[in-house]
């Protein structure tokens, strides 16, 4: 088999001829050992199309209560005639059925336009946060506009990514057993530097090397979820972030409380998923802004799919994105909320979506989910449910054949240590109702620690 050779960072950055700084936050003394090399790959074309959907944010309209968005029709018509999957969709949007992750995961080739290069694709690997890990397509353009959606966010509050070469813009901060981490830059952002680490001690020479790394380059914008910014509230670092951004997991007050105290800027909640990115924002518990006019959202049904009235609660189903591997009609999200229309905005309300869920070792260690829906993986499992006890004996229920106790044992004792008490069942028929992931456990927040 013929092996294509991995991308040069001249290929991975073709618009930025100085990377003297990537190599200065690859090689620094006091930095993580990096297992990744990331590049955002836009050229000038694809640079154009980010800047211009920047604009676009600030110019689009909102639809209005009971409006379909102008743009749809036509956006439906493109799906219709240039993505397989939506061959035999009607052209009146109110008449096409929902669209579920499931279907996704099955086959994601059947979702991408046919107007698409394979040269474009990317592939990200969603973490199964809620559900089982997915398989979601991107391109470039795509991958890149996260960080305009992030710009208007800040806008509201006068704050500005300033960029530029030779400053750290965004530094994604993760706690997790193993993860992927990089040095990147940002062409939108005129080279600054994109960093992910992990504040697991095991990715780094030293454990304070975590600190020095960071007091050094000192990041404009931090994002994380609520437990890994627990866990760098705990070493605190001498940094002075303009923001930080939450996601992932519901931020509960008190964490943003002593969060915002702790390093002097606010706290934003996004509601976000890998498959369309941003969706909208909080500041205040359970209510979410939109943010996004070119990604139109309803509440449906749980049971079938048709809107609930307005001010009750269903799912949250969103259309459009401007990802030409996965355009998304009616996709179910698995959250629930209602809607809230208001003079100048428009409000998800009553959010439920992913509670935090801790999961400790033998030994006291914070455990991340998305540690085990990893190990998971090599498992032909339809489902698993997964709960921790105050003792930390966990409790195991999967649905699948050829799967025995012994080796759910194995990955059991490997997470959470080799002392654990496990007690573990596979089911040969049936699956459990709700998400095909589910995890509980005894444990809050005031038990992580680093």
């Amino acid at each position: 088999m013929k092996l294509t050779p991995a991308l040069t960072d001249d290929e991975r950055f073709p618009l930025l001829s100085d990377l003297s700084f990537l190599k200065e936050l690859r090689q620094d003394s006091c930095g993580p050992r990096y297992n990744f090399r990331s590049g955002d790959r836009l050229t000038t074309e694809c640079l154009a199309k980010v800047q211009h959907y920047n604009e676009g944010l600030k110019a689009k309209a909102f639809w209005r209560p009971g409006e379909i968005p102008s743009w749809l029709p036509a956006w439906l018509d493109w799906c219709r005639s240039t993505v397989p999957a939506y061959r035999n969709y009607a052209t009146s949007f109110l008449q096409n059925h929902s669209l579920r992750r499931e279907q996704i995961a099955r086959a994601p080739w059947n979702f991408v336009s046919d107007e698409c290069s394979v040269d474009d694709l990317l592939v990200y690997n969603t973490s199964g946060t809620t559900g089982a890990p997915m398989d979601v397509l991107f391109d470039p353009v795509s991958q890149a506009v996260w960080i305009p959606q992030l710009e208007s966010i800040l806008a509201a509050d006068d704050i500005v990514i300033e960029g530029g070469a030779g400053r750290v813009s965004i530094c994604l901060v993760c706690l997790q057993e193993s993860t992927l981490t990089y040095a990147s830059l940002s062409t939108y952002l005129r080279g600054a530097g994109v960093l992910k680490i992990n504040l697991n001690p095991a990715d780094w020479n030293d454990s304070h090397d975590r600190i020095s790394y960071l007091e050094k380059y000192n990041p404009e914008i931090l994002t994380g979820d609520p437990f890994t910014f627990l866990a760098l509230a705990d070493l605190a670092p001498a940094i002075r972030p303009k923001a930080l951004i939450s996601s992932a997991m519901t931020l509960q007050t008190g964490v943003r409380k002593r969060l915002e105290a702790q390093f002097g800027c606010p706290v934003y909640d996004i509601y976000s998923l890998t498959e369309c990115r941003m969706i909208g924002v909080s500041k205040r518990p359970g209510v979410h802004r939109l943010i996004r006019p070119e990604l139109y959202v309803e509440i449906l049904h749980p049971d079938h799919d048709k809107a609930v009235a307005d001010g009750e609660r269903g799912e949250i189903t969103v259309t459009g994105g401007i990802n030409p591997f996965l355009p998304l009609i009616r996709y179910r999200t698995g959250d629930f909320a209602s809607l809230r229309y208001t003079d100048s905005m428009i409000e998800i309300c009553d959010f439920e979506g992913r509670e935090p869920i801790i999961f400790m070792t033998v030994d006291g260690r914070f455990l991340n989910n998305v540690d085990i829906s990893r190990a998971m993986m090599e498992f032909e499992l339809a489902a698993f449910t997964l709960h921790q006890r105050k003792d930390r004996s966990v409790e195991f229920t999967g649905w699948g054949a050829d799967v025995s106790e012994a080796e759910i044992q194995r990955v059991m004792q490997n997470l959470f240590g080799a002392a654990v008490s496990c007690h573990i069942t596979i089911k040969t028929d049936g699956l459990p109702e709700g998400k095909k992931v589910q995890y509980s456990s005894e444990f809050n927040e005031a038990d992580v620690s680093v």
